[in-house]
């Protein structure tokens, strides 16, 4: 089986209006051919590039492309919002971030304030310090603990306990809508503190303690 037949089998998985990593794709190849992908990789972009041409697939940015489907007006745009959820939070086999900061606050009701930029802990970020993604337009934030689908609740409600991105609290029903979300996700009191240890900071429990005691 050559190169581009491979390839080609792999688009043909893959469903419509749905970001393909180029990660992914490596990762089939070294599947389907047992190869060393170092000794490959410039022949693939020679076949994704002739896909790209013949508008088979698109590209929508660096090591990113899709399948699209066909609008009113020509082939409709991916959302950027499958990108980035794919990218840093879920790519459908691991849990790897979560939404932060304002967009949090406000969605939970504790603040009206929505942010131009949208604030994302992931185990995908590089960097110690945060960065902006100028094409996706996200901030990304590196997590004190890796992240996944058993603790990213956790980690979540510490960082709204936190507070690092100092949004204003407008909600009089602050201590109410913390712990409303503590219930909802069924969260353990005793791996919130576990965690505050993971992180190393206990300021989220002495802010639990100050919204009312946890036996309230």
């Amino acid at each position: 089986m050559n190169y581009n037949q491979v390839l080609t089998n792999y688009i043909n998985l893959c469903p419509y209006d749905e970001p393909l990593f180029i990660e992914d794709i490596k990762e089939y190849f070294v599947n389907e051919l047992k190869c060393d992908i170092r000794k490959i990789i410039k022949k693939i972009y020679v076949y994704i590039n002739r896909l790209v041409k013949e508008k088979v697939i698109l590209q929508f940015m660096k090591g990113v492309y899709y399948k699209p489907t066909k609008g009113i007006y020509g082939n409709k745009k991916l959302n950027v919002n499958k990108v980035i959820s794919k990218k840093y939070i879920n790519d459908n086999r691991n849990l790897k971030g979560y939404i932060s900061g304002a967009y949090v606050f406000n969605k939970l009701g504790l603040t009206t304030q929505m942010p131009r930029v949208i604030t994302i802990v992931t185990n995908e970020c590089p960097n110690k310090n945060d960065y902006y993604n100028e094409k996706l337009g996200v901030l990304i934030r590196k997590p004190k603990v890796e992240i996944n689908k058993d603790n990213y609740l956790y980690l979540q409600l510490l960082d709204i306990l936190l507070n690092k991105d100092n949004v204003p609290i407008e909600a009089e029903n602050e201590r109410e809508i913390i712990y409303k979300f503590i219930k909802d996700n069924n969260l353990d009191f005793e791996k919130i503190f576990e965690y505050a240890n993971k992180i190393g900071n206990i300021k989220p429990i002495k802010k639990l303690y100050e919204l009312g005691g946890k036996n309230e």
